[in-house]
């Protein structure tokens, strides 16, 4: 029991400060009304216009915890309190479909049921054309407490009747404009906590949104089950003896062609193997010739280099012995022509002697 005191004592502590600042206008005009009565401003008001007006505002204050700006602090308070009752029944509702894990629970019934105690609703759907109501009533009321007696002797009498009459209808016409402001007020304050409201839980809904299954996914996911289980059910239709033994048959035939395809290749495959090896021997003999041959282009190469410098000592040989009998023939014509040229001289010396 103390818990719950100290709860509602905590939450009214909370809330104080919103029925301050909606009552604060209405108080303050009200206040205005009495320093007119008081004749501490120039305002005339009449007693029956300050009890009727202050009954109003005492119905109004009896509204306040109605009013959906107050209420907001009552929201945040129980939200902030049922956070472990939240995922729970967040939790509760889990279902895996596909693989994948969320809840079906309708955040919106939750909300629903949620806000359902914060406040009267009742009161608070009649507040906005209560006041004026009560305004009117209070003005009328006014004018029928303030009404003169008309059954008088004298026109002075009656003249002074009128204006008690007039000053009354004055100053009764304050009630029906409290009545219409308190209707302005509270409608301010009930349409501002309202919107506060929505976008709280508007806000949790977006926060928890991935948890959640939304009616695409499900109807989705329906559709999957369904059409998985027409072809389940196809499957088994389509499944039936003859087809299997059709099916059976189907496959030893094929599993005989691939057997003779197996056995083909196996052959294919030796017969590689064997060419394989024939190649390899082959590669190694002609490895070995090429050696033999590499081998023997050097033997041969190194011939022709001897022979190169063997003709080239010869052709230095000849070439000497060519100077040599070039020298030689030139001094045997030299002789020649010196032995010509005596013999010359000695015919000469012959034909001349005779």
């Amino acid at each position: 029991m103390e818990d719950i005191m100290s709860d509602f004592i905590s939450v009214k502590g909370n809330s104080f400060p919103r029925f301050i600042t909606i009552s604060s206008i209405p108080v303050i005009l009200f206040v205005c009304l009495l320093m007119g009565f008081n004749n501490i401003i120039s305002l005339k008001v009449e007693i029956h216009s300050i009890l009727i007006i202050f009954l109003i505002l005492l119905i109004f204050l009896f509204f306040i915890p109605h009013n959906a700006w107050y209420s907001y602090s009552l929201l945040k308070k129980k939200i902030n309190g049922s956070k472990n009752k939240f995922e729970e029944f967040i939790t509760s509702k889990e279902v895996t479909i596909q693989n994948t894990t969320k809840s079906y629970a309708s955040l919106d019934d939750y909300f629903s049921n949620f806000t359902k105690n914060l406040r009267n609703d009742n009161f608070a759907n009649i507040a906005t054309s209560l006041f004026p109501t009560l305004g009117i009533l209070g003005t009328f009321s006014a004018i029928a407490i303030s009404m003169p007696n008309f059954t008088v002797d004298s026109k002075e009498a009656l003249e002074n009747e009128i204006t008690l009459l007039l000053s009354g209808v004055g100053t009764a016409f304050y009630a029906s404009i409290y009545g219409i402001f308190l209707s302005i007020w509270w409608t301010f304050f009930e349409k501002r906590g309202l919107t506060k409201i929505e976008n709280e839980i508007n806000l949790i809904k977006n926060s928890n949104k991935h948890r959640l299954w939304s009616k695409d996914e499900i109807e989705v996911m329906l559709l999957l089950e369904t059409q998985r289980d027409k072809f389940a059910d196809k499957i088994e239709k389509l499944l039936t003896p003859d087809y299997l033994f059709k099916l059976d048959e189907i496959v030893k035939s094929k599993l005989e062609y691939l057997e003779r395809i197996n056995k083909a290749f196996v052959i294919i495959e030796n017969k590689v193997s064997k060419n394989y090896e024939h190649l390899s021997t082959t590669l190694e003999g002609t490895t070995l010739k090429q050696d033999e041959l590499l081998k023997n282009f050097e033997e041969i190469q190194k011939n022709i280099k001897e022979i190169n410098a063997s003709f080239d000592k010869s052709l230095k040989n000849q070439n000497a012995n060519q100077k040599a009998i070039k020298s030689e023939t030139y001094s045997v014509l030299s002789s020649l022509e010196l032995v010509a040229s005596d013999l010359k001289e000695l015919g000469k010396e012959l034909v001349n002697g005779k």
